[in-house]
């Protein structure tokens, strides 16, 4: 899979979407950016080093829902954030965390310029969600504290990328905190829908014409996720082959992501149009039954990079769809 690919199916995309969406230029530190009285230095080790601070951070640059969310929850305001795909850059489940008005940094093909992230004088920046970690760590994880990812690209839990940030800012105790409201928000799907368990999905995105993409790895995040709603990855897609997280299949092989559950995102209407005309799409069992969801970007992104604010947005919004499809 092209790394071009993989960032399709990662939804951390293409400029002419991103262009079009607002960039507020406040870059002043907030109000609450100050860590609660914590004991310093602190640290935490992840895959690509350890990261160090030495005094609680006042000017933080979020590169991931996962970390911008854990961030805001923790009541504290960051300086910069990546640009989200949604309207005006910020996702609907952030938009009433966020009170300040931080510098939104463009998506490029491999992620943020780290010239852009550095202009906002950072003193820490979080990007254990962040899929381009490798590349922003080798220009700026030398001159400002950075997180990255403990397991591997959107390999790491939100509760993982929480613990980070909580830890870095002196709250891990307020960080536990939300991790057990968030769990037991979880654990209520399973309690309010039983018949979930067991039953098998599949979630996939359409970036071009004649193939579709489709999430293969139990060690993805996003798979992880509807595992703790008590669904299982579609046995067909399980077994495909490789060592990537996703695998782009021709629409030859569409049957591939039969499921209880198929979950479909469609980065443009004419793209969608054309698959739920294809006839071997809608000859899939999981289609005929009525086991098929067009997902929109906000629906896929919800999950796409797990925090514990979109969850909960996520159960809320889309989940009795995906228990109906489901036959759950």
């Amino acid at each position: 899979m092209s790394r071009r690919t993989r960032a399709l199916i990662a939804l951390v995309l293409t400029g002419g979407l991103l262009a079009a969406c607002s960039s507020p230029e406040e870059t002043e530190p907030r109000e609450g950016s100050s860590a609660a009285a914590a004991s310093y230095p602190v640290s935490v080790t992840h895959k690509l080093g350890t990261t160090t601070l030495e005094k609680a951070p006042e000017r933080i640059v979020a590169l991931s829902d996962a970390d911008l969310d854990a961030l805001l929850l923790l009541g504290v305001q960051p300086v910069g954030i990546y640009q989200s795909l949604q309207e005006g850059g910020v996702n609907p489940w952030a938009k009433s965390k966020l009170t300040s008005n931080p510098k939104q940094l463009a998506v490029g093909e491999n992620g943020v310029d780290p010239e852009e992230v550095a202009a906002l004088n950072p003193d820490l920046v979080l990007a254990g969600g962040d899929y381009y970690v490798d590349t922003l760590y080798r220009g700026i994880g030398e001159l400002v504290p950075t997180t990255a990812y403990e397991s591997g690209p959107f390999e790491d839990p939100w509760q993982t990328t929480l613990r980070q940030v909580a830890k870095l800012l002196g709250k891990s105790e307020q960080g536990e905190q939300i991790i057990k409201d968030v769990q037991a928000k979880v654990d209520g799907v399973k309690t309010q829908y039983p018949g979930l368990a067991g039953k098998t999905f599949s979630i996939s995105q359409v970036f071009e014409a004649g193939t579709i993409g489709v999430l293969r790895s139990d060690k993805d995040v996003t798979v992880k996720a509807f595992n703790d709603f008590g669904m299982k990855l579609a046995p067909g897609v399980a077994a495909l082959p490789g060592d990537e997280f996703a695998v782009t299949l021709s629409m030859e092989k569409v049957a591939t992501i039969d499921a209880d559950a198929v979950m479909v995102y469609c980065t443009e209407p004419q793209l969608q149009t054309a698959l739920e005309g294809n006839t071997l799409f809608k000859n899939t069992p999981a289609v005929k039954r009525g086991g098929y969801l067009a997902f929109d970007v906000g629906t896929f992104m919800a999950l796409r990079n797990p925090s514990p604010l979109s969850i909960p947005y996520f159960i809320d919004n889309t989940m009795p769809s995906v228990a109906k499809a489901a036959g759950a």
